[in-house]
């Protein structure tokens, strides 16, 4: 996810069961241990994968292991569901992040069970049983009983993938393999360098080294990088010493944007030493930053900030607008003039704080 995987999500996932999707307390939070993966295997039919991905959860609630631990021993029937969570990567933290769209502040042993769990494409609930989905019966694990020790396990995993080595190789003897490699296109190729934040020259290494590789698609230009701002140098124009985007909703557009509500967009300004940036800021945080305006002429003053928010079109969109307190200083028509302890009110431009109550002009 670009805009998910740049920021926190709310509750850490490892708050969460991995089998239930249910919101675990300290005390009852278990690790995923070899028994929990075979048993899960042996009740589900599926592995428990995922545990390499920062968005997954890495443990298991004490309730699931022991209902898997009971289950195997012929202690309960089975589990309440069939099918478990399914976790996939969330696309962003407002409205496909299951970990921030439960809500656990305040929450302790008695209230946990008031949590209410969405069920969204990143994680899908559990499905209970039915006639169509029966509870499994144990009939072995893939492996020897927790007897076994764990150099025992690993030389069963040694033998069985010298095993498939050899049926692979008498194979290959008699008919020659097709390995198919997934490639790269223009477009994962560009959200690759984007996630990886590379500038103009290490994008065109990265993508001569993989196409050295052969895991880039026939489409894929190199050279796409060289020039990669052309589409988006029509949106913006300079004049006044300033570069300003000139088109908002067509920028918006170009950037994956379907559709530009100004309410849903607060203008934040700010300057430096070097420059004096603009930038358009999602209030939901789904859309990333969008900069529209930028000088390293321009300061925070009165006629220079007239002269920016004329060309942005303020008043035709009328966003928030979100700054320091030099800046709330200047919108509110103080004078010009860096006072110790400024008071819109009377407009003070003066440090001498003697004379703040008695001197006028």
């Amino acid at each position: 996810m670009a805009s998910s995987s740049r920021h926190k999500c709310k509750n850490n996932p490892d708050s969460f069961c991995y089998i239930c999707g249910v919101y675990t307390l300290s005390r009852q939070r278990r690790n995923i241990t070899s028994f929990v993966k075979r048993a899960y295997i042996a009740y589900f039919g599926i592995p428990l994968d995922d545990q390499d991905k920062k968005w997954s959860p890495h443990i298991v609630c004490h309730n699931c292991e022991e209902m898997l631990r009971d289950w195997t021993k012929g202690k309960r029937k089975g589990l309440p569901f069939a099918i478990p969570m399914v976790w996939r990567e969330p696309q962003d933290h407002t409205t496909d992040c299951y970990f921030c769209m439960v809500n656990t502040k305040g929450v302790g042993k008695k209230s946990r069970q008031t949590l209410s769990y969405p069920s969204i494409p990143s994680a899908m609930r559990p499905v209970p049983h039915s006639d169509r989905l029966p509870p499994p019966v144990f009939s072995g694990f893939a492996f020897p009983d927790d007897g076994e020790t764990k150099l025992e396990r690993e030389e069963i995993v040694e033998m069985e993938y010298q095993k498939t080595d050899t049926e692979s190789e008498s194979e290959d003897s008699s008919r020659e393999t097709k390995v198919t490699v997934q490639q790269f296109n223009q477009s994962e190729l560009n959200d690759l360098v984007r996630d990886l934040d590379l500038p103009k020259q290490a994008a065109e290494l990265l993508a001569s080294r993989l196409k050295e590789k052969q895991v880039l698609d026939q489409s894929v230009k190199v050279s796409f990088f060289r020039k990669r701002e052309e589409l988006l140098l029509p949106y913006f124009s300079v004049e006044n010493k300033l570069v300003y985007c000139n088109d908002i909703p067509g920028l918006d557009g170009q950037l994956g944007i379907s559709s530009y509500d100004p309410g849903e967009w607060r203008l934040f300004l700010d300057s430096s030493k070097r420059s004096l940036k603009y930038v358009l800021l999602h209030n939901g945080n789904v859309y990333g930053a969008v900069p529209v305006g930028h000088s390293t002429v321009l300061k925070e003053q009165h006629d220079d900030i007239r002269i920016v928010m004329d060309l942005l079109g303020y008043h035709d969109h009328n966003w928030i607008i979100c700054v320091d307190l030099k800046m709330v200083s200047f919108l509110l028509g103080q004078q010009k003039g860096y006072t110790k302890f400024p008071c819109y009110l009377c407009m003070w431009d003066s440090r001498a704080r003697e004379k703040h109550w008695i001197q006028k002009e």
